[in-house]
């Protein structure tokens, strides 16, 4: 049963604006979207508009918050009691390429790529919201998964990036058009998944060795 309450109208009218600003955001990025063209995209009065967001640097921020905070709603949680750490990663890097790989994904990339040079503040806003979040929770996940004795992990932040670079394609490569902008298939992400739990499976005396879970 679903027990959602409808909006308000004044809660309808900001989501109108969310949606126009985001959408314009990621159209044609932050300095050529303008408040003006919010409103009319909008269908929102200037007075509403302004009223719910003061400035265009405040609209920009909610965007991508509430942007976020739906990528990370739609994710498979990172539970530590799963029995299956290969499995887990796997469906969980899978949902998440599945998200950046899609047309607003891959907007939102492209904005925190072209906003870096002009807008660093909006470029670090987005990052952390996005990539800097995701990858604190992997490390939270990583250590928890070390101190149950599941995988052995010593640095989780470090293994956190590592594992996100094993399974992320090459984005300059794609953005240039050399290679098709889509995501890996599943069969692609628990073998990078794999990879990355055999280099950081070791033996009591350092050397490397295949992480149970990921022996054929």
């Amino acid at each position: 049963m679903n027990t959602t309450l409808p909006l308000s109208k004044s809660d309808q009218k900001r989501q109108q604006i969310l949606d126009a600003g985001r959408d314009l955001f990621m159209s044609q990025g932050y300095a050529d979207t303008s408040m003006d063209q919010v409103t009319a995209k909008s269908g929102v009065s200037k007075a509403t508009v302004y009223n719910h967001f003061p400035s265009k640097e405040i609209l920009f921020e909610a965007a991508v918050k509430t942007r976020s905070e739906e990528v990370f709603a739609a994710l498979p949680q990172l539970d530590v009691e799963h029995a299956d750490p290969e499995k887990m990663l796997t469906h969980y890097f899978h949902a998440l390429l599945e998200i950046l790989f899609s047309e607003d994904g891959a907007c939102m990339c492209f904005l925190l790529m072209s906003e870096g040079r002009r807008f660093p503040e909006n470029a670090r806003l987005i990052y952390d919201s996005g990539f800097g979040r995701g990858l604190d929770e992997m490390a939270a996940y990583l250590s928890q998964a070390h101190a149950s004795g599941k995988i052995e992990v010593a640095d989780p932040q470090w293994a956190a990036k590592r594992l996100l670079a094993a399974v992320m394609p090459p984005l300059p490569m794609m953005c240039a058009g050399f290679e098709p902008l889509q995501p890996p298939s599943i069969d692609e992400v628990r073998r990078a998944v794999q990879f990355f739990l055999r280099g950081i499976a070791k033996d009591r005396s350092g050397n490397i060795k295949a992480a149970p879970c990921c022996q054929n």
